[in-house]
């Protein structure tokens, strides 16, 4: 338990502590993108993006964040809160509604979206219960972003690893 605590309780230091652990976070999807290179798996090449660079930038790092931890807090809210499921059901749901939102289905990213949110939604219902709705928004909001920065300043290491076929 003390382990889980280190994403569950805010500490005295929240704000460092959010950004931590999205900074952490990182070692998710380079753990697990070096093992399928590893292995020799190939991603198709990606298209062009008819967005400006600052847009996806600004997407990636302020309003993806935002808007998926408000989806987070309403699902928390109507399963934790209203129906006074388990924090474990919570998390169960949470993590499955993240996977469907972030289909297709692919060996690449859903084991990486699913371990993400899988520490989102543990760190919401921990901060919430500690202290209350904003610290938890705020808080899972500031490691969501922080995570989506770490992975654009990555995304060259990313595309080494995930070169296509």
């Amino acid at each position: 338990m003390a382990a889980l605590a280190l994403v569950t309780d805010p500490g005295r230091m929240a704000w460092l502590k959010a950004a931590a652990i999205g900074a952490a976070l990182l070692l998710v999807p380079l753990a697990w993108w070096t093992v399928l290179s590893l292995a020799g798996v190939r991603m198709p090449a990606p298209g062009p993006s008819p967005l400006s660079m600052t847009m996806i930038v600004v997407a990636a790092v302020v309003v993806a964040p935002l808007i998926e931890t408000a989806a987070l807090a309403v699902l928390h809210w109507l399963v934790a809160v209203l129906l006074r499921a388990p924090v474990a059901f919570f998390v169960a749901v949470a993590v499955a509604a993240a996977v469907a939102a972030h289909l297709p289905l692919t060996l690449v990213r859903t084991p990486v979206t699913a371990a993400i949110f899988l520490v989102f939604a543990l760190q919401y219902a921990g901060w919430y219960a500690a202290r209350g709705w904003r610290t938890a928004f705020l808080g899972t909001a500031l490691a969501h972003g922080v995570y989506n920065a770490g992975s654009l300043a990555l995304s060259p290491v990313f595309a080494v690893l995930l070169r296509p076929a």
